[in-house]
Formats: structure tokens, sequence, C-alpha cells
């Protein structure tokens, strides 16, 4: 059960983007950042425990390179899926309502900093251990 779980975790952020962006409103600037933090925080735990980052030992970068595409498919899903809910729940990015926007902004940029991070801390994993069994 945790296996099938683990190949799509990255999924699992889903509900606290749309937290991030949606129950944000009319809280104090600490809170925010501490809840943004967290969010980041959570996103890099899943990225890192979908790609199997510090136990995994590929020993090729082809092999990494298929676990990190599915990965960066689901990543780009959950992306696109925020990006429809806004869209559909506020309308525009051109809004007056621009904190919710902003928060968009942050969680996209969550996923895309956190694809970024898991795809070199795993291929600098994979190359050490390919170098390791030489």
């Amino acid at each position: 059960m945790t296996e099938k779980l683990r190949k799509f975790a990255i999924i699992l952020i889903l509900p606290l983007h749309l937290f991030l962006t949606y129950g944000m409103t009319g809280n104090s600037g600490t809170f925010m950042m501490i809840t943004v933090l967290l969010t980041m925080l959570a996103d890099l735990a899943l990225s890192f425990w979908q790609l199997q980052s510090f136990t995994a030992k590929y020993s090729r970068i082809r092999a990494f390179g298929s676990e990190y595409l599915r990965y960066l498919l689901q990543a780009v899903l959950v992306g696109a899926a925020e990006g429809l809910i806004y869209f559909f729940a506020v309308g525009s990015i051109l809004n007056e309502d621009w904190d919710k926007g902003l928060f968009f902004t942050v969680s996209v940029a969550e996923l895309i900093l956190g694809a970024l991070v898991a795809f070199v801390t795993g291929a600098a994993r994979t190359m050490m251990y390919h170098d390791e069994k030489r």
C-alpha cells in the first residue's frame, strides 16, 4: 500500500497548495510565512519520498530519469489542476483579489523549485552511486 502511495506522493501536495491559495486571506504575515515555509518543506519531503532520493541506488542516469519523468509529469498535472481550479474560482489572474493570485504563484513556484531540487539531488545521488560501483 505504501509503495503505491509513494509512486503518486507529489499529488498529495494539492490540498496543501489549495489551502495556501484559498485559506490565507485575513491572516497575519507571520502565519502566512510559516504556512508558506511548511508547505515548501512538505513539497520537498514528498518529492524526496517519491523519488527515494536518499535510499535509491540507481547506477545509471537513465533509470533515475525514467522515475523523474513520471514524477515531473505528476507535478505538471498538479500545477495544471491548481491552475484550472484557480481559473474557475477566481476567473482571471488580473483581478482585484490579488492575494489569491500571489499565493497561487507561490504554489506554482514551490512546485517548480521542488522539481529542480529533486532533480539535482537525485542526479547527484545517482552519479555518486555510479562512482562507488566502479
